[in-house]
């Protein structure tokens, strides 16, 4: 692990128990290929789940996954693992709610090796259930009750699947890639620059919108007539500047691609706003023609300097290209 991740395992180690639950929650948020939705559950009454992903919009009346955070001085305890899963079967046996799919204890510090071991075969984990409920697990499930293995618990011990049950500490949450986004909120972790855009021969559907308009200020601007952008592309007098509007949009595109899987969502909208507000004077100034308006735009766009990590990685092409998907949307159409 590299020394940013590693300090930032450390930070994570470091939050306080309900602040765990918080960065957990954040983080499933990122994980939308996974789950239909998620959900905190916080202080008394949480019946063993901490943090919940939903994979489908019957959410806890459909299959779900339980991730249950433990922030302590030491790694969980084989007693802690048994208590907290043990909750879980309870509560489900009592109808609350249906057994999850997976069961992932989050532990910054890990686990003890005794889980580990236990983890790892899954059979011998259940039975484990059976044999420690009475003496072990039952007087730890509710305050001044205990709770005997009756024959609904015991019928949820065997329907759980064990093969599902997972751990996780700081450093495996660092190490997922959607974490990022969580490590670039909580910790200023700098995902590092965008790759550069790939320009297509061809003209695609998502640049149609912009580059007609292009092609209208070049009409605009004379003397020829350009039907598609072909013609523009091979003329002598415009078919440099088209290609350099091109490669623009798509460094602008791979920007935004880079930037929407490793920071959070308003990272990227504030971005483009910043753009739009930095050249949008310069867009409504009179000018004798559109061809001026755009080079205008273009130089004021070069010239910005946006705020926070993506203003830090943004370069000149990015922020012009930017203006052109801003075309594309018809906020700063290039011709009116």
């Amino acid at each position: 692990m590299d020394t940013l991740r590693l300090n930032h395992a450390i930070q994570i180690r470091a939050l306080p128990a309900d602040r765990l639950e918080d960065f957990v929650n954040d983080w499933l948020a990122q994980r939308c290929k996974d789950y239909h939705g998620h959900e905190l559950w916080r202080g008394t009454g949480d019946m063993g789940r901490d943090v919940t992903g939903y994979l489908t919009d019957q959410r806890m009346e459909g299959p779900w996954d339980n991730f249950q955070c433990k922030q302590l001085s030491t790694r969980l305890s084989e007693l802690s693992a048994f208590v907290e899963l043990g909750k879980i079967f309870m509560h489900a046996a009592a109808g609350q709610f249906s057994l999850p799919r997976a069961y992932t204890f989050v532990a910054p510090l890990g686990v003890v090796r005794a889980i580990q071991q236990l983890i790892a075969h899954p059979e011998r984990f259940r039975q484990a259930f059976r044999d420690r409920w009475d003496k072990d697990i039952s007087n730890r499930l509710v305050e001044n009750q205990r709770v005997p293995l009756s024959s609904s618990i015991e019928a949820m011990i065997d329907a759980f699947d064990f093969t599902e049950v997972y751990w996780l500490d700081a450093a495996g949450l660092v190490s997922d890639p959607a974490c990022m986004p969580v490590l670039v909120k909580w910790f200023d972790e700098d995902p590092g620059p965008s790759p550069r855009g790939v320009v297509p021969i061809q003209i695609q559907a998502g640049e149609s919108v912009y580059v007609g308009q292009l092609l209208k200020v070049y009409e605009e601007k004379g003397p020829a007539t350009y039907p598609n952008a072909e013609a523009a592309i091979a003329s002598a007098e415009f078919g440099a500047h088209l290609r350099e509007q091109r490669t623009r949009f798509f460094d602008a595109v791979a920007f935004d691609r880079f930037y929407r899987d490793s920071t959070p969502e308003e990272y990227l909208a504030n971005f483009k706003e910043e753009i739009y507000h930095g050249v949008v004077d310069t867009h409504r100034d009179d000018h004798p023609n559109g061809y001026t308006r755009l080079n205008k735009v273009m130089q004021q766009a070069a010239a910005l300097q946006a705020s926070g990590i993506l203003g830090r990685h943004a370069g000149p092409k990015v922020k012009q290209g930017t203006c052109h998907q801003l075309a594309n949307e018809e906020r700063l159409p290039w011709h009116r």
